[in-house]
């Protein structure tokens, strides 16, 4: 049936990716798809909104932008995107589902100020009040594609793959694979991350569990184990030299 997406996010990480590979995959089921990209002035860093809309038709569409509190489902790849008013207003209480990456990406004033708070609880609160306790899902979707798949550059196609398993996304998973497939970036590993994302859906303890071991080896618990994982990096990136000036500092 009818659908209309909004996808909330950084720019630079994949928001308009996904809106793409549901307008392709619309497309290619042969129904009416629209869709319609806020980037404004955001270029990598900056607020970013994809919204999609998609009809049983080709010729039903009207107006590619989602009107207010008419969004079928939100995909809130960034919990600071996605908790500002104008997301919020296409919130429709107690009907639109609401998939949130859980994980909070610093804003760079969290990032020059060391003491500044990153708290997600305000900005979960507010998506949950606008929407419905029922409603929202979170999942660590960025700490899944670090962890998982060594790059955060995914979370968004993690998110996606959760809503499709929860059965959001009117679309069948054939056309939704050859859409990613045609997109023609990181094919492989946008099929893992959407396949992770299907995984979270299903079985979040099973996840837990494969993650943890990752979670501890990237989390070091000393200080030495810190400084010699970074030498090992820049090793790489450079030489020992290189690593040794680090290591001296």
């Amino acid at each position: 049936g009818p659908c209309d997406v909004i996808i909330d996010g950084i720019g630079g990480t994949g928001v308009i990716t996904i809106g793409a590979v549901l307008g392709m995959a619309a497309h290619i089921s042969g129904y009416g798809a629209s869709v319609l990209d806020n980037t404004g002035l955001a270029r990598k860093g900056g607020a970013v909104s994809s919204h999609v809309r998609i009809f049983s038709r080709l010729n039903d569409g009207h107006g590619s932008r989602i009107a207010d509190r008419s969004a079928t489902l939100m995909l809130a790849c960034d919990l600071v995107t996605a908790a500002n008013p104008v997301s919020l207003a296409k919130i429709n209480p107690g009907h639109t589902r609401v998939i949130a990456n859980a994980d909070l990406v610093p804003t760079l004033q969290q990032r020059l100020d060391p003491d500044s708070s990153l708290d997600t609880r305000p900005l979960r609160d507010a998506i949950v009040n606008a929407a419905g306790v029922s409603q929202c899902e979170f999942i660590a979707a960025t700490e899944i594609a670090e962890l998982a798949l060594g790059d955060s550059i995914y979370a968004n196609m993690v998110v996606f793959g959760f809503a499709w398993q929860k059965g959001l996304v009117p679309l069948a998973f054939n056309v939704i694979d050859e859409a990613i497939a045609l997109n023609g970036t990181a094919v492989e590993t946008n099929r893992l991350a959407f396949a992770w994302g299907r995984r979270a859906a299903h079985d979040h303890a099973a996840i837990e569990q494969l993650l943890r071991p990752l979670r501890s080896s990237a989390d070091p618990s000393s200080l030495d184990a810190l400084v010699s994982r970074y030498a090992d990096e820049l090793t790489s990136y450079q030489n020992a030299t290189y690593a040794q000036q680090y290591i001296a500092l």
